[in-house]
């Protein structure tokens, strides 16, 4: 069974359209920042201080890790996208859904002090979301768009996973 992988900017609610799916399909969810902070024994914070490419690294081998498993839902972090060997790996064994939230819906959700790219407000959160959005179009099987209605974006995903078989 392909995994179902969600990718998105902070905030698109990968994390929380996870766990509905998780709870829907009876599929586990696994976050890929969660497997960065076991594989490594250090927080996303930490490793950023020493600088976005060791962050990087780690991201990588924990993405390896996942998209090995089957039949799994992976929430991968914002930037994901940023190295082509991750997404690789991601679609190896999986379909790549673009969790598609409108920018200004994302700025008044995200947590700016457990995501070390966003401690600079929201001049900074639309430079990334400039950046990333051509990658995550690039890179997506199926592009979601989301609203603040969490619950009728998870069925459309559940529609579209039974649909293609997955």
């Amino acid at each position: 069974m392909a995994n179902i992988v969600l990718i998105g900017m902070p905030g698109a609610g990968k994390t929380t359209i996870g766990r509905k799916l998780s709870k829907a399909l009876g599929r586990p969810v696994l976050d890929a920042d969660d497997k960065v902070v076991e594989q490594t024994g250090r927080t996303i914070k930490d490793l950023f201080q020493e600088g976005e490419d060791v962050f990087r690294q780690a991201e990588t081998e924990a993405v390896k890790t996942l998209a090995a498993l089957d039949g799994i839902i992976i929430s991968c972090g914002g930037g994901v996208v940023k190295r082509p060997e991750n997404i690789a790996y991601l679609q190896q064994n999986g379909k790549i859904f673009f969790l598609n939230r409108d920018l200004a819906a994302i700025a008044g959700s995200v947590d700016k002090v457990t995501r070390p790219l966003l401690n600079s407000a929201e001049d900074r959160l639309t430079q990334l979301y400039k950046e990333r959005l051509p990658l995550y179009l690039k890179y997506a099987d199926y592009t979601i768009p989301v609203d603040e209605d969490f619950d009728k974006t998870t069925k459309y995903i559940i529609e579209l996973v039974r649909k293609a078989g997955l």
